[in-house]
């Protein structure tokens, strides 16, 4: 089945911790006014609970939902195809992996069994100047199985291109177009784009070879499973239980805050008041035995001043080192505005984390405090009522902090070695935009995805100015200005031995838009031994 009105298809037949830099802010606050610290940290659940999921087939929408799943090790590799320069400069529109006759522009290409996980473009003209049609085949080489106009997919609202797992964020004349609905292949994927009007009606430039290009940009981010994996194939007819899916997703979304997981997954909350002493450490829970934390909630009048740590089975080490604001998707100073992301956010007052946070043994949660005056402290805990699964992974969050990067090469946003995955990242400052993102699995020296631009990641396009907050990515202007967050999940980028993250920074001093020397920081979420 196709979209409508598509002119193609008739044509057809162990991770170093960076010392971390004091808390942003000038005059200290005030301590002492009253707070209503346990009294407004209700753990709410959405009205579409998450309970257990009982392994759903990937590339279904129930994938989702699989909560417990989310720090088990993963059996797929994560690739990207996009128009990255290929001559490593900031030419990253245009470039295909080939040019059919026709002016039919091969995106990607990949054997099956797979998973498309996610789709973004955006092209130089004003929405819906710039006609494309956007076709996807999976499966049948002569049929695709999504056809029609690339705009329209991203905004017609046809299920299951809806609203929030495709739709447009950033410049209103200029979207970023994303969509996270599964596309699941058995045999093979291509992607293609077919531009339907004369050529004068679309924006060239010259790359960096000398060749005139189209100006789109594009990224297909992408699963390849193990041979034999069975995969649940893109139908635009739903099934009952797929449509279902569908409708809870969309209303735990819309109810993004409030804890994800059911009451009868989690006990009672574990509460806890502090008035930490100036340059203390405060132990605010700790655990003997196995278990899950499923969150964290937390209030307070100085979060500037506040690191959260957290120690995984007697390690002397945290696997969680990180700034409170950071750690839960805002910068290190008081928020400006609510951030309500189904992971991390603040809201009402309230920080909050929800990612789990597994452990075999026991468990430490502490806050540190850099502030000169005592700060008080308020929140909440649980924990999920059944033990981790055997082979559940801990959580790191690990800080990368420069100030500033170095020119000309990549800088690190994360070198973990061991088995582990991805989840997520939160940029307090994400610097210029025009840096590349590349993940290197395993020592190879070719990144399995190579982005095209530090807003193109988080799904936006032409700048960090415009904001939105969406449940798995967003940028809000907050106090030390964007703060960008993106959670790759269900599709965790995952590694066997080693896995580095490297960001873009000042490689062409001729035309000198990405040299800029202000501090760049960030907490990247992932799970490993």
């Amino acid at each position: 089945m196709v979209l409508a009105n598509c002119a193609s298809c008739s044509m057809i037949g162990d991770v170093q911790i960076l010392e971390l830099m004091p808390g942003r802010g000038g005059a200290r606050r005030r301590v002492g006014h009253t707070m209503a610290l346990l009294g407004g940290l209700v753990w709410g659940t959405a009205a579409a609970e998450i309970g257990a999921v009982a392994a759903p087939l990937p590339g279904s929408i129930a994938e989702l939902l699989d909560f417990a799943a989310v720090s088990r090790p993963k059996p797929w590799t994560v690739h990207q195809a996009s128009g990255y320069d290929r001559d490593g400069g900031y030419y990253d529109s245009g470039n295909f992996l080939r040019v059919e006759p026709e002016r039919r522009f091969v995106l990607m290409e990949c054997d099956g069994p797979g998973v498309i996980d996610r789709l973004w473009f955006t092209y130089k003209g004003e929405l819906g100047s710039e006609p494309y049609d956007l076709l996807i085949y999976l499966d049948n080489p002569d049929r695709p199985a999504i056809c029609g106009n690339l705009d329209d997919l991203f905004t017609q609202g046809r299920e299951p291109f809806i609203e929030p797992l495709a739709g447009l964020c950033g410049n209103p004349k200029f979207p970023g177009r994303f969509a996270y609905v599964p596309l699941g292949f058995q045999r093979a994927a291509r992607v293609m784009l077919h531009p339907t009007a004369s050529p004068e009606r679309y924006h060239y430039r010259e790359n960096s070879r000398g060749e005139r290009i189209p100006h789109v940009y594009y990224q297909v981010t992408y699963r390849r499973l193990p041979e034999g994996t069975a995969v649940r194939p893109f139908s635009w007819q739903l099934e009952p239980a797929e449509r279902t899916a569908l409708t809870r997703w969309r209303e735990f979304c819309a109810r993004a805050g409030g804890s994800p997981w059911s009451r009868d997954m989690v006990g009672h909350p574990h509460h806890f008041e502090r008035t930490i002493p100036p340059g203390a450490t405060e132990l605010v829970f700790q655990r003997d035995g196995p278990g899950t934390l499923a969150g964290l909630r937390l209030q307070t009048d100085w979060p500037e001043m506040l690191q959260v740590l957290g120690f995984w089975d007697g390690a002397e080490q945290p696997a969680v080192a990180a700034p409170l604001g950071p750690f839960c998707g805002v910068d290190e100073s008081s928020p400006r505005c609510e951030v309500r992301g189904l992971w991390v956010g603040f809201a009402e007052g309230v920080f909050y984390h929800y990612l789990p946070m597994p452990f075999h043994r026991a468990a430490r949660l502490l806050l540190r405090s850099s502030a000169d005056a005592p700060v008080r402290v308020g929140g909440s805990v649980r924990l999920l009522t059944a033990p981790p699964s055997p082979d559940a992974l801990r959580l790191h969050a690990h800080r990368y902090d420069y100030h500033p990067p170095p020119l000309g090469k990549d800088y690190v946003a994360l070198d973990a070695r061991g088995a582990s995955h991805f989840v997520g990242l939160v940029m307090d400052r994400p610097g210029h935009m025009e840096g590349d993102d590349r993940f290197l699995v395993d020592g190879v020296s070719t990144p399995s995805l190579h982005g095209t631009g530090t807003e193109d990641f988080f799904n936006f396009a032409w700048g960090l100015s415009h904001t939105a907050a969406l449940p798995l990515h967003g940028i809000t202007r907050q106090a030390g200005g964007p703060v960008a967050y993106r959670f790759h999940l269900p599709a965790g980028v995952p590694c066997r031995e080693s896995l580095r993250i490297t960001w873009e920074h000042g490689h062409d001093p001729e035309r000198g838009p990405n040299l800029d020397q202000s501090r760049y920081s960030g907490v990247v979420f992932y799970y490993g031994r």
